[in-house]
Formats: C-alpha cells, structure tokens, sequence
C-alpha cells in the first residue's frame, strides 16, 4: 500500500455578512452563534449607513464561518494516467480528506471558554460540499475582524472586503450565491459527506473516494470545483445564543507540518512468490515491463500460460496490472498430481508497448513442499531472527524534493556476512519529529518481496521540505522487532 498526498491549492474562511478576508491566517475558525457585540455589517448590497459607514447595516441575527478550498488534483491524475493507480478494482486507489484539528495540542480548550463570548464547540456535524463552475481568488487577508467604524474611521476599507469574502469571489464578481451557496437552498450545492464530532478535538478525515475517483476518471470536469466545510443549516440558522462556538483547523498557509491534504492510498505491495512457490496455497507470479529503465504499462493485458513439469497446459489466464509496468497471476497448485520440487513453466505473450509487439517471455518457478510456509506442529515455533541493513540512501542524506529512491531492506541470515534472503513480515514508516511529538507521513505499510529483493520507493515528490526519520519493522511468531530511526534523511526545496 503507498500513499500520495495532494495539497490546497488555496483556500479561504468566509465569514457570514462579514467583507473580512482571512485566506493566509494558519488557522480557520469554524464557528457558529451570537452576534458580536460589533452588529455593524456590511451588506455588499445597499447604501444603508451603519455607524457613519456606507454600505454597512445593522444584524443582530447569529454569525458562522465557512471554510473554502480547491484542490490540486495534477499530480494524482499524471499517476492515474501513467498507469500508476488504479481507480478500480481490488486494487482501485481509496482518497481521505484530512484536516489537523488545533485542540490536539491544547486540551483545555476543550469544552472551555476561549475568551468572553466564546466557547470549543462540542456535539456538532461538519458537512463537505461541491460547487461547481466557480473562479475565485484566495485574498491576502488574515484577521478575522474588520477594523473601522466607530473604532478606527481612518482604516482602509477597501483592504478588508477585498476578495474572496462572504459576498465576493474576485475584484469584480460577486458569489451567485452570498457565502458560496445558500443552506435553505440545497440545489445550489453538493454534500459529499459529513462527520459528526463528539468532543470537538477530533482531526477531519472524510472518505471522498467516490468524489475524486469520478474526477480523475474524467466523470466531473477537472476545473472549476471548489470544496468547503460548513456546519449544518440548523446550526448555522440558529439564533439566541449566548456564545459563539468554534473548532479550529490548519490550513494550508500553517507553518507547520499538520498542512491539510488529500490522502491518496493504492495497493501497489509487490509479493512474488516465484523464488517459492508453496504447493496448496495461492501464489502470485510478477512480470515487470520497463522502457530505458523506467516502468511503463503495456497498451493490453498480458496473457499468460502456465505449463507443468509434463509441458501439458495446467491453466491459463489474464494478468492483472497492479501499478506502471507491474503485473501478476494469482493461482494456486492443489492436489496430489504434482510432486515437490516440480518445475513449471510461465509463458507471457500479447505483450505490446506504444504498438509495438514483443516477444513472449518464458520464466520458470518450482513448486515446492508447504511444510516450510504452514509450519504446524505440537511445538512451539521460535522466532526467525536476522540481520537487517538499508541501501539506496545514507543516513543525513540530503534529498531534493521530487527524487525518488528504491530503498533496498538487505535481510541477512544471522551469524553469516552475506548470505541474504528475501522474508516477509517487513515493515517500513516515515515520519517526522515536531518538538516532542512524532508525526507519521507514511504510517507502517508492507516492504516489498520481489523474486530477489527486498524493497520500498521513497518518492519526495509530495513530501514538505523537513528532517524525515525511517523506522523498520519486523514481525516472526508474534516477536516484534523495532529498528528506530534506521535512516535519517533531510527534504530540501530548489529555488
């Protein structure tokens, strides 16, 4: 399983009847409740004066926030493409919107007062929406309060209801709909999910796969889309409270790690069994088809015949493409027919590339005993123990945002200096350190079995420029073996 991130292309909290612009604070309140004691608000509408102030009127009705933000799909829909993710199938790619709620770092804020007035919101429900067919700027803004009025008469008003705001997408175009949609009118928008937060410290972590899945297969125009978090109409609606209540997340202009993303995860996890292939249980075949070194997809699926140790056919069947240039059958071998070792044979044919057919490739695998997989006896089984060791990076290596390495996990037979094998049972995480706490960007996914290797990609090409640390782990007969910070490496820009 990998995983994929992609970023805010910008993003915006839109305050309701409020001109204020907060598209670069590293934080969106999302809030709902009383007006302010300041009810002096601009209508975007009429000439109506307000504390001397022109286009402004008074509201004492309830005040909530809206959180905006389109997506950049580029990078995924290259992958999608290229052949690298699947969208369907057993394999097909899975897409979690993601969100770091504030209060993780804070646990007093929960359920207590912020400040007068103001009140971490609790037992609440954000929805996810779409609309489409919009264009709109992020703004420049930050604070979440118009200065002017009464207070400051020499403020500049045109700063704070430059766009986008509640009734402004640009300079010169107004939102169809003030506040990008309308909530007692639901056609104007989509709900793609929602999530329910019981004490209000939770992360957002939304499943929109059906979402972006339709995107990237070209079922939603690619342009034009823009998300947002709200809270439900009846929240938003709601009048006579005392406090406004808020929950707080980081957006993308935050200074730190907990940058919102789209989490993209695929089943790419390589287990080639041809080195053994265990008589009665399901084994998986690879071939890997490459151009001038890089993997590339053939234009069809590769058909493939499988012989036995008589030449006679034993099955026949259709490839599945896991990932760019990777493809594999799943069978298995039962039954008292064959003899341990037996050597078969696995020919691959209606290979093509850009058009160009190829020659078929012949490979052979050995059916071998199952004694050794399913080890079953009154016994108990002592746990493997090997010696491990990274290549393919150094340690405080200092990568350039965008390579991609194949990381090899060298497993040797213990008390021997080279005597390598390939196991399984090996994981690998990255993650990085803020302060006293670890951040996990990959969290423990499956090193890859190749017939000779063992292996992982580290792909920087969606990492933040930060220290990254890599840990490995080892599991035999419920002993687990933690190799802390194997790899240190660095992320680095270039301007």
């Amino acid at each position: 399983m990998s995983i994929f991130k992609s970023y805010f292309e910008k993003n915006n909290t839109i305050v309701a009847k409020d001109s204020v612009n907060t598209a670069r604070n590293p934080i969106t309140e999302l809030f709902y409740g009383k007006e302010p004691i300041t009810s002096c608000k601009h209508t975007g509408i009429s000439d109506d004066t307000c504390g001397g102030r022109t286009g402004y009127t008074t509201d004492n009705s309830g005040r909530f926030s809206r959180f905006i933000f389109d997506l950049n799909l580029g990078d995924v829909l290259s992958k999608v493409n290229s052949g690298c993710i699947n969208l369907s199938g057993g394999t097909g790619a899975t897409h979690t919107l993601k969100m770091t709620n504030t209060s993780l770092f804070d646990k007093t804020l929960l359920n207590d007062k912020l400040i007068d007035g103001k009140r971490r919101a609790s037992s609440f429900t954000l929805l996810l929406f779409r609309s489409s067919g919009l264009t709109w700027d992020e703004g420049v803004g930050y604070d979440y309060q118009e200065y002017g009025g009464t207070f400051a008469p020499e403020y500049d008003e045109t700063y704070g209801i430059r766009p986008s705001n509640w009734y402004s997408a640009t300079t010169l175009s107004p939102w169809t709909y003030q506040g990008v949609y309308n909530n007692t009118n639901n056609a104007t928008f989509t709900v793609v999910n929602s999530q329910t937060f019981d004490q209000g410290n939770e992360n957002i972590s939304m499943d929109i796969t059906n979402e972006i899945n339709d995107r990237l297969s070209g079922g939603t125009p690619n342009t034009g889309i823009t998300y947002g978090i709200a809270y439900t109409g009846a929240l938003e609606n709601l009048t006579g409270l005392t406090e406004t209540y808020n929950v707080g997340f980081f957006t993308r202009h935050t200074q730190t790690f907990y940058e919102p993303y789209l989490e993209t995860r695929y089943d790419d996890y390589i287990r080639d069994d041809r080195e053994k292939f265990y008589h009665n249980k399901t084994n998986r075949l690879f071939l890997y088809t490459n151009t001038v070194g890089n993997p590339t997809n053939l234009d069809t699926l590769p058909q493939v015949t499988i012989y036995d140790c008589d030449e006679a056919v034993f099955t026949s069947m259709t490839a599945t493409n896991l990932t760019c240039g990777v493809y594999y059958v799943e069978f298995a071998v039962t039954g008292s027919t064959y003899g341990t070792p037996s050597i078969f044979t696995d020919v691959w044919s209606s290979l093509v590339i850009n058009s160009k057919p190829l020659t078929n490739i012949t490979n052979e695998f050995t059916l071998v005993d199952s004694d050794e997989y399913y080890q079953i006896g009154p016994e108990d089984q002592i746990p493997k123990d090997y010696g491990y060791s990274i290549d393919g990076i150094k340690m405080d290596e200092r990568l350039v945002a965008g390579e991609t390495r194949k990381v090899f996990v060298s497993v040797r037979v213990p008390y021997t200096v080279n005597q390598s094998v390939t196991v399984d049972g090996i994981k690998y995480r990255i993650y990085v350190r803020q302060g006293n706490t670890e951040v996990e960007t990959n969290p423990w996914e499956d090193v890859n079995r190749t017939y000779k290797h063992n292996y992982f990609l580290l792909n920087t090409e969606d990492m933040i420029p930060n220290e990254y640390y890599i840990d490995i782990k080892v599991t035999s007969n419920q002993k687990v073996n933690i190799y802390r910070d194997i790899i240190k490496f660095q992320v680095v820009s270039r301007i």
